[in-house]
């Protein structure tokens, strides 16, 4: 079951020529969506934030930007440079580019403690304390890899819930793959290796169980695994779309994705490799739909985060479809209902794609109750801009 508002499908049907160049909203003002009526915050302003880049927003669609207890969040310059800020009034509090190494920082929050997060620096998995201002090495895989120059998941994984588990891409200078590995944390030692592989590897993610690990690859469907790289599992064809990990409602650990050869959001069971069908993607009322998903909210398993882009403002010659430019909740199961948010007002412009960080990569908290995206609201100047966006998810909207 879906359900629109009519005023959506009203607008839908004039046009809706506007959607995205309303003007910008002031830094960590509550406004409501025009049509959606959800509390959207601006988190970031360059002229006050004075941040170095031209634009900023949360990592990426998989990883959680939020603490344990929303207290902080880590935002992305779109030049590199990672920034922590305070969840409650949205100020700025540190630059952390002297915490990145050769790699992308990084940055994943440790499962209960509000006041530390992990990051990769070189060859070591280290966690930062924000109370104390200093990092520890947790390990250093350098001991396990001699030769090695870097560990990384390619910023698109995830650790396990509990931050027990990490899957991790050992890399040489060059980030050539050496090999995948599984780390378990409680016992301090790698748990799974795998040397081989049938493609090349984009990145890699643990489940949020931790009994899971999932290699991504370029031109190829995904592959997911036990811990220790047995049981091998093949994703089916087509699977090779954005996609995160999450779980359904009773408890299964799935990857939903887009399916690029069925034009369709579906979700495959990690241990089974079974897909079900959620979503047909409507590429025939309008070609022009990106998207990211975002599994994060186990707090509320059995749902997804969808967050959409185009590439012009309106798009050109099209008639715009339901799903256009949108941020919803998309529910794990057959004829799933949809819970619509808020308007991206993303575009990446016409180049094609002359603004990659205009792609949205909302991210939702783990507890199901605001999300964070980027957006550049129909701006295509300078071409890196966006700003940092909160939307505040109204009380029991899984109901």
């Amino acid at each position: 079951m879906r359900t629109i508002s009519t005023l959506c499908v009203v607008l839908l049907a004039v046009g809706a020529c506007d959607r995205g160049m309303s003007d910008l909203p002031d830094k960590g003002v509550a406004v409501a969506d025009s049509l959606y009526g959800s509390d959207v915050v601006r988190i970031t302003d360059k002229e006050i934030d004075g941040y170095s880049g031209n634009g900023i927003e949360n990592e990426y669609a998989r990883a959680d930007a939020w603490n344990a207890d929303g207290s902080y969040l880590v935002l992305r310059g779109n030049d590199g440079v990672p920034y922590l800020y305070r969840g409650t009034d949205y100020q700025l509090v540190q630059d952390l580019s002297w915490l990145v190494g050769g790699q992308e920082l990084e940055p994943r929050w440790d499962a209960t403690d509000p006041s530390r997060f992990f990051w990769f620096s070189g060859t070591a998995l280290v966690c930062f304390s924000v109370s104390a201002d200093t990092g520890l090495v947790v390990h250093d895989f350098l001991l396990d890899f001699p030769g090695m120059s870097f560990v990384t998941t390619a910023v698109e994984g995830d650790a396990s819930l509990d931050r027990r588990y990490w899957c991790l891409m050992v890399c040489d200078s060059a980030f050539g793959l050496m090999a995948v590995c599984v780390y378990d944390r409680t016992l301090d030692s790698v748990v799974g290796l795998k040397t081989s592989f049938p493609g090349v590897v984009n990145h890699v993610t643990m489940d949020a169980s931790g009994e899971h690990a999932v290699i991504c690859y370029d031109t190829m469907p995904m592959q997911s695994f036990h811990r220790d790289f047995s049981h091998q599992v093949d994703f089916p064809h087509g699977a090779a779309g954005h996609s995160d990990i999450a779980q359904t409602a009773d408890g299964r650990d799935v990857m939903v994705l887009q399916n690029v050869a069925t034009d369709s959001i579906s979700m495959i069971d990690l241990e089974t490799g079974v897909e079900t069908g959620l979503q047909a993607i409507p590429f025939d009322v309008n070609p022009d739909i990106g998207m990211h998903i975002s599994g994060n909210c186990s707090a509320k398993p059995g749902w997804v985060l969808v967050s959409t882009y185009g590439a012009e403002n309106p798009p050109a010659g099209s008639v715009h479809s339901w799903m256009d430019n949108l941020l919803y909740m998309l529910e794990l199961k057959p004829n799933p209902r949809i819970v619509e948010l808020a308007q991206t007002r993303c575009y990446t412009g016409v180049n094609p794609r002359s603004n990659y960080f205009a792609e949205a990569f909302a991210s939702i908290n783990r507890a199901g109750t605001k999300l964070v995206f980027g957006s550049n609201r129909g701006r295509y100047s300078p071409e890196d801009y966006t700003d940092a966006y909160e939307v505040r998810l109204p009380a029991n909207w899984d109901q």
